[in-house]
């Protein structure tokens, strides 16, 4: 078939129905077809196959390939059983996906891990069949994907068709320059403090660098919290039995966590533990936009703050609901390289770059489309016992999202 080239008008990240456009044309498939809740407003999970290849190393495959790099550098490959297989700690294991791509030559595409697999401190990268970068797709890919997984802190328990990363798609340069995210930022309510003030350009853009600059939370005050309920963060726990990636709200955190309570004080962070904090800032996704953070932020210091770091449209965001009962907290998956790091409430520690749709997705993260982190605080992943904050979980409905008619053309994948 000859590849459409009717995406030459468009400019950002293909939406919900766009992806199930794509799959029904044949641009996206898979052996045992694709489920429903497998698309996300801006994303699609990508599935673990039968089969895993424990390897010496991490790899890219280059110009010879998967299958024969896997040839030289896999120790052993095992089935994924029904029972599920045990990913240990600090080792590079490599599954083929059941998922596989024939892009339009126009249309490339960007993966990362999801807020759940980041949350558990798995290190995901996406690997195409002869890639030279990881988590990155090009423009007219045809081929199977591949995912590297890399468990740091936890031993994990996985299964055949599991989802630890996600797939999104992209026409031209999707990301907002200065301009445009200050005149987001003044034009919409996007950002706001933990007492629900509305926060401009001026707060949070700091010339040269693009996108927002957001801070950390390690104080509990502007709540009222009583000390028993007042943590600010969690260090994660070693040599602990495996998480079992299905068995939601079944951990005990105790078991995994180190609780780090609102003393006032700052924390030092160690060279490679992992912890997970919130943001100070709230964040309110407009339909329209997608985010999108930056993993290192040199300039904030040698940390990383992040593994997954996508925010689909809608992230916080509710047409019919107020600011207040919706705006969420960015979390945080935080490793210091290296040396010692201080750090201390309110400081600047990473950044979020805004990225444009090409429409607004036809429905918006919530909860009803098994989004776990709607409206969140400070949250572990959802396989544990309780909300991190043990705040009441909000329930937040799917909202149709009309796009105007003007905002872009239809695809046509006619000639896909």
């Amino acid at each position: 078939m000859t590849k459409s080239n009717t995406y030459s008008q468009n400019n950002g990240v293909y939406p919900s129905q766009w992806i199930r456009r794509a799959i029904a044309n044949g641009i996206i498939s898979a052996d045992f077809g694709i489920e429903p809740g497998q698309v996300q407003p801006n994303s699609l999970d990508l599935r673990l196959g039968s089969v895993a290849y424990r390897v010496q190393c991490s790899l890219l495959p280059g110009e010879e390939g998967i299958h024969k790099k896997l040839e030289r550098f896999k120790w052993y490959e095992t089935p994924v059983s029904a029972e599920g297989l045990v990913l240990e700690r600090n080792q590079a294991y490599i599954f083929p996906l059941c998922e596989r791509l024939n892009l339009p030559a126009e249309v490339y595409a960007r993966a990362n891990p999801k807020s759940t697999t980041g949350r558990l401190d798995v290190f995901t990268r996406l690997v195409p069949e002869f890639g030279h970068t990881f988590d990155e797709v090009i423009s007219g890919y045809c081929g199977p994907l591949f995912l590297e997984v890399v468990p740091r802190s936890f031993p994990i328990r996985v299964r055949q068709g599991d989802s630890l990363a996600q797939i999104r798609f992209q026409c031209g340069d999707p990301q907002l320059n200065q301009q445009q995210t200050i005149d987001l930022l003044n034009s919409e309510a996007v950002l706001f403090t933990h007492e629900m003030e509305q926060l401009r350009a001026v707060d949070v853009v700091k010339p040269p660098a693009v996108g927002v600059v957001l801070s950390i939370s390690l104080s509990r005050r502007h709540e009222s919290a009583k000390r028993s309920e007042s943590t600010v963060g969690y260090q994660a726990r070693k040599n602990t039995s495996p998480i079992d990636l299905r068995a939601i709200g079944k951990a005990t955190i105790r078991n995994y966590w180190d609780r780090i309570y609102d003393d006032s004080k700052p924390v030092i962070l160690e060279p490679d533990e992992f912890y997970i904090f919130a943001s100070k800032e709230l964040v309110r996704l407009p339909p329209e936009y997608c985010a999108e953070m930056v993993p290192f932020d040199a300039g904030s210091g040698e940390v990383r703050t992040h593994y997954a770091g996508f925010f689909d449209s809608g992230f916080g965001y509710s047409s019919v609901r107020s600011p207040e009962s919706t705006a969420a907290a960015v979390v945080l998956e935080v490793r210091s390289r290296d040396v010692p790091f201080l750090i201390e409430d309110g400081q600047s520690l990473f950044r979020v770059n805004l990225l444009r749709c090409t429409e607004p997705p036809d429905l918006l993260y919530g909860s009803d489309l098994g989004s776990n982190y709607q409206s969140q605080r400070l949250r572990l992943s959802k396989q544990f016992t309780a909300p991190a904050d043990r705040e009441i979980e909000l329930h937040v409905e799917i909202e149709p999202c009309e796009a105007p008619e003007n905002l872009q053309p239809e695809l046509d994948f006619s000639a896909v």
